[in-house]
């Protein structure tokens, strides 16, 4: 008999609640983007003091959500990496940081490029988006943990869902900036990485890292190519999204034995057709 646990929503509900409360915070310094800048130098990208902030909320969300997962009985079945420093160690489960981390990140990244024409509305929009997303993926990583098979695929299709989101959030912002391939490429390469791993990790199986790596790497130069397309933010990250989309759902088959040649068929047609699609409406 599979017998459900209760998500801990008073710890999910104050985690989110922290995090919409300092992303408010952020909102309210970054009206004045000329001010508490750095400029590091020659062409490198100006940091604000904004995204130093929103490292302070990804550790505390990172922090949050790694609580929350080792804390599942499911888990203490599982062989969890271990910080050793020496006088303690400490258990981490980092596959459950991803999706919580860029619920924020990507929410405010995406919703960020709307400032300047819907002040109002964008900061609404973002607090909303990253509330409800880290809500959505908190509670459904619980679930995708339980031993009921219908619930737990549920869950993880969800999370499937929610992930696809999230990458095009931070692709359409990447690729919004428009930085030199040399500092696109790797931010690219490492969130297609983060994300594509946290989706190997629904159904865990051997070289999921590598898979991932393999992804960060082809979205990496796909970014270099795409420098070269004037296009608008949103069909660049699309076309991004479509890549990842494609790359991902191929290499889960192929990891779980089930890819065949009709779904590497399907996948390329409807890959190609929609990349073909935005290429046409942007030479409209």
């Amino acid at each position: 008999m599979n017998v459900s646990v209760t998500p801990r929503y008073d710890r999910i509900v104050s985690l989110v609640f922290v995090v919409i409360i300092g992303l408010a915070v952020i909102f309210l310094i970054d009206v004045n983007p000329n001010i508490l800048r750095a400029r590091l130098g020659g062409d490198l990208p100006i940091i604000t003091v904004s995204w130093l902030l929103i490292a302070s909320l990804v550790m505390i969300t990172s922090a949050g959500a790694d609580l929350l997962a080792r804390s599942h009985p499911q888990m203490q079945t599982r062989a969890l990496p271990v910080l050793n420093l020496g006088f303690v160690a400490f258990e981490l489960a980092p596959a459950f940081w991803i999706l919580p981390s860029f619920s924020v990140v990507s929410s405010f990244a995406f919703f960020r490029l709307f400032n300047n024409l819907l002040p109002g509305t964008a900061f609404v929009f973002a607090l909303g988006a990253a509330g409800g997303l880290l809500l959505l993926v908190l509670t459904a990583q619980h679930y995708a943990l339980e031993r009921d098979t219908t619930r737990s695929q549920q869950a993880r299709l969800l999370l499937q869902i929610v992930a696809f989101l999230l990458a095009f959030g931070i692709f359409c912002a990447i690729f919004f900036a428009r930085l030199r391939t040399v500092y696109a490429a790797p931010l690219i390469g490492a969130s297609a990485t983060a994300l594509a791993y946290a989706l190997f990790q629904l159904s865990p199986r051997r070289g999921q890292f590598g898979m991932a790596l393999l992804v960060g790497l082809i979205l990496a130069e796909t970014i270099w190519a795409l420098n070269y397309w004037a296009t608008t933010f949103l069909l660049g990250g699309l076309v991004l999204l479509i890549i990842f989309y494609v790359l991902v759902s191929l290499l889960q088959h192929h990891m779980e034995g089930t890819l065949q040649r009709r779904l590497l068929v399907e996948y390329s047609l409807v890959g190609s057709g929609v990349l073909v699609a935005v290429a046409a409406v942007t030479l409209l």
